[in-house]
């Protein structure tokens, strides 16, 4: 194991660190997928060739390349190889098709799109604006090359000159009342947060980081990926998350951390205990969120040595830190105490600066350059009105107590988290209004019965004179037309909705209500989503 030293911001280049763990410690693994391992020397080296090969395509820096793939060992690699030329990659929800597929991949504005050979016949239902090259993860297809056939371009692409200040990955984040946000990263703010926190600082030569949530989020990259290529170790990489084989697959790894996100740790919570549970040899988890009483009982249970909790946002990283210390009385709301990079205030609707005791929305500027987001993908308009007052508004609130901790108020943006997902309630309503016996929609959240800081999706629809609509009617249609995760868990149906003086619907009356009494709960009524 060797650590790479992230201190200098100057050297917070991706393939610089890649490479020089193929120097120092070219024989340990670092990707592992179910059988296959590759060492940081064959990584470093098969993303050169992909570099190449991308580079014969066309792919200049400052460009972007998309990917529509599983988590894989091939995912990393092609990432690397983008970074190696000054590129930028993206990572596009796996789960889209249609319409929102034809969007994810033109919003990229990407001429290059790499996709998993099972996912490719998604593409025969949309057309492309930018893409001009489809690269096929798997065994030829009619519908791209493949992908492996870059290996074989001449090894003679010219040098790079790259910068920490660099952007080099988007990811989307739901929008909450239009498109989605790329939110872009630097090179130098993926490995600054990568050198921070336990992970990196305690960090031995059999750590192996778990991940099995899907890629086109930000977690299993900065939970895993980036941290375990700064700490030099290994990084276990499965394509799905599965609560009755997930500690049999950690076992199989020799996992030492994991990231689980949303409801995955109450999932594995509930699962009927097992003499071995408490053999997990996992040293390190991050379960976000996690209740303040359920973490020693998950951590004893489990036999984890700590859990820390966290809260931040695909733009900052890590906001406020609370570690699993066995000391500090963490309790109810608590998100912790603020990182040291970062400047916290909490902020009202003027930006002027709220007392100890009362919410606000949690506001944000970085302490140096390189340490967030260098602003939204080709929305220079949205960058800048959320950094309103040269501080990165975020839409959450919180309130602080006398000894400097943080806690949870509410969400100022109109959107619900569900499984880890910020899911955007105009985005649903947008394609539930589609429906042909539809009239007007409400989405909102209801309290989830798993997770308290999570929200169950409910749609109050209100049908078109004359017409009757089926709640499965209505699941079906958003099923087939939308990512099986806006399919509402409950489906209400009114004569109108309330709306105030200026037509807005006032959803914190339908929130404030509850649940009608025949209300239709999908759970109950047995329906199975596809995905």
């Amino acid at each position: 194991m060797k650590k790479f030293d992230t201190s200098e911001p100057q050297k917070r280049i991706i393939p610089d660190v890649l490479d020089w763990q193929a120097e120092h410690n070219g024989d340990a693994v670092w990707l592992m997928d179910d059988a296959r391992r590759l060492t940081f020397r064959e990584c470093a080296q098969l993303s050169e060739r992909y570099a190449c090969g991308l580079h014969a395509l066309g792919l200049e820096k400052g460009q972007t390349l998309v990917m529509l793939m599983e988590p894989s060992i091939e995912l990393v690699l092609v990432a690397m190889a983008t970074a190696r030329l000054g590129g930028i990659f993206s990572t596009v929800n796996t789960d889209y098709h249609g319409a929102f597929l034809k969007e994810g991949l033109d919003q990229s504005m990407a001429k290059i799109l790499v996709v998993d050979e099972g996912l490719a016949e998604r593409l025969d239902k949309v057309t492309l604006e930018h893409v001009q090259h489809v690269l096929v993860a798997g065994e030829a297809s009619a519908r791209g090359r493949p992908l492996a056939s870059l290996l074989d371009a001449p090894p003679d692409r010219p040098a790079v000159e790259l910068s920490w200040l660099d952007p080099v990955q988007v990811w989307w984040s739901s929008g909450t009342t239009g498109k989605s946000k790329g939110v872009m990263h630097a090179h130098s703010s993926i490995l600054h947060l990568a050198g921070q926190g336990r992970l990196y600082a305690d960090a031995n030569p059999d750590d192996v980081f778990y991940s099995c949530t899907p890629m086109y989020l930000g977690s299993p990259w900065t939970g895993t990926i980036w941290p375990s290529l700064t700490a030099g170790v290994g990084a276990a990489i499965d394509k799905r998350f599965s609560a009755t084989q997930f500690w049999e697959r950690i076992r199989k790894y020799k996992a030492t951390s994991f990231f689980t996100l949303g409801s995955m740790h109450m999932h594995l919570w509930n699962q009927p205990e097992r003499p071995d549970d408490g053999a997990s040899g996992v040293r390190h988890g991050q379960a976000i969120p996690l209740t303040w009483d359920m973490v020693p009982k998950f951590r004893s249970r489990f036999g984890i040595e700590h859990l820390d909790q966290a809260y931040g946002t695909s733009e900052t990283f890590v906001v406020f830190q609370a570690p699993d210390d066995r000391v500090t009385p963490w309790q109810g709301a608590a998100l912790g105490r603020p990182v040291d990079w970062l400047e916290v205030k909490l902020m009202d609707e003027f930006d002027r600066e709220i007392p100890v005791g009362e919410a606000g929305e949690i506001c944000i500027r970085p302490k140096g350059p390189g340490l967030m987001f260098v602003g939204y993908f080709n929305q220079p308009e949205v960058t800048v009105a959320t950094w309103r007052n040269l501080w990165h508004h975020t839409g959450d609130m919180a309130f602080r107590d006398e000894e400097g901790v943080y806690y949870f108020a509410d969400r100022k943006k109109d959107y619900i988290r569900y499984n880890g997902r910020n899911i955007s309630m105009f985005e649903v309503e947008g394609v539930a209004q589609q429906h042909p016996d539809v009239e007007d929609v409400a989405a909102y959240g209801t309290a989830s019965d798993t997770l308290e800081s999570e929200a169950e999706l409910t749609l109050c629809v209100v049908a078109k004179s004359g017409r009757q609509v089926s709640p499965e009617a209505v699941a079906t249609f958003i099923n087939e037309n939308a990512p099986y995760y806006f399919v509402p868990r409950y489906i209400e149906f009114a004569e109108a909705l309330p709306r105030n003086a200026h037509g807005r619907i006032m959803k914190h009356i339908l929130r404030d209500r509850g649940l009608l009494p025949d209300a239709w709960d999908r759970k109950k009524a047995g329906f199975t989503t596809r995905r």
